[in-house]
């Protein structure tokens, strides 16, 4: 176990939702140590109150107080005030690394400004896009790796759930489609990620139409409201094309959440789901299930047939290591800072799924 001493020290901004993910394993963590917790808001004094960390109202209050300056800060705050407030701490606190939850930002013009910004400072920037760190899709990129699938042509995927109208009436931005609010901007931009990091290529053209929308909300101007969901096409730079049906108002589990049961407050299906298929010239991949699905070679000759639908397709489960992702996530900051690694998912990396839809 490190010491206190060796462990980098992580200040967390923002108490909202994720927040307490952060703090668990910030908490729990060999090689970090979470030292204060900034928010002048309920849900972050909530936040403090549970676990006795030293709390701020503002990151002025931090610096100037007794506290060590952090070496990272973890941003989790609403979407529209990323940006913001990731330059108010790099500008201010110096940090070696920051974290930022997703979506990196809401318009392209300030996240590029922030990644100049860093840089600048030497800091290292992260993107809270903790799917990259899921055992089940270093398994798939193994195999994507490995030829398995052989060429990649085509992607399906869905993210569709049952918000309740409480997670909307908590927090009014997260009906606004201005403060990034909805889940394309709130969920959907993970699977974005997702499929960048899949295919080792970047989404170039996007069309979407909307889903009816059959919630209200009367704190939020009609034309600001978010929607509810979309059908989507896709192209990527190297060729690959997808479809997406993306929803927060249907009763499924065809969604990362439950399919795999990462995130405790929301429980995993009974059985086990897909959320992503992914179509190759030698084989099919479902994830997160990790089902792979091939036409035997030998099984072909056998039969004397060409490889191809005539021939008994084999369905293959691919062995994925152990892990917890927001732990494997917070382990992965502390390399960075201390040992140089390369972020698994970079400012960059952040910026190109959020510019998927700007």
């Amino acid at each position: 176990m490190a010491t206190t001493d060796n462990k980098i020290h992580v200040a967390l901004v923002g108490g909202g939702t994720i927040a307490p993910l952060h703090a668990e394993y910030l908490l729990s963590s060999s090689t970090c140590l979470l030292t204060a917790i900034i928010d002048p808001f309920p849900p972050g004094q909530k936040l403090v109150a549970q676990l006795s960390i030293p709390y701020f109202d503002s990151l002025q209050s931090l610096l100037s107080s007794e506290t060590p300056n952090p070496e990272a800060y973890i941003i989790c705050v609403p979407s529209s005030l990323h940006i913001q407030v990731a330059t108010d701490v790099i500008t201010n606190g110096n940090p070696k690394a920051i974290l930022i939850e997703k979506p990196f930002c809401t318009d392209s013009k300030s996240g590029c400004h922030l990644l100049e910004l860093a840089t600048a400072k030497s800091c290292q920037v992260l993107v809270g896009h903790h799917r990259r760190f899921h055992p089940s899709l270093a398994a798939a990129r193994d195999a994507i790796d490995s030829g398995k699938l052989g060429q990649i042509t085509a992607i399906t995927g869905t993210w569709t759930a049952k918000k309740t109208g409480g997670y909307y009436s908590f927090a009014d931005w997260r009906s606004s489609r201005s403060a990034g609010g909805g889940p394309v901007w709130t969920n959907f931009v993970h699977d974005i990620d997702v499929l960048h990091y899949i295919t080792g290529s970047r989404v170039t053209r996007l069309w979407a139409t909307p889903t009816v929308r059959r919630r209200e909300n009367q704190a939020v101007p009609p034309e600001d409201l978010v929607e509810e969901g979309s059908a989507i096409m896709l192209q990527f730079a190297n060729g690959v094309v997808g479809t997406f049906i993306v929803s927060d108002n249907v009763a499924s589990p065809f969604g990362w959440e439950a399919a795999t049961g990462d995130n405790p407050l929301y429980p995993p299906a009974p059985v086990a789901v897909d959320s992503y298929r992914i179509f190759g010239t030698r084989g099919t991949l479902t994830e997160p299930d990790g089902v792979l699905w091939t036409y035997d070679p030998v099984d072909a000759r056998r039969l004397g047939l060409e490889v191809g639908w005539n021939v008994p397709i084999r369905r293959e489960v691919l062995q994925a290591s152990e892990g917890i992702p927001f732990q494997l996530q917070t382990e992965h900051l502390a390399r960075v800072i201390k040992n140089g690694e390369r972020p698994r998912c970079a400012g960059e990396d952040g910026l190109a799924a959020a510019m998927a839809f700007l």
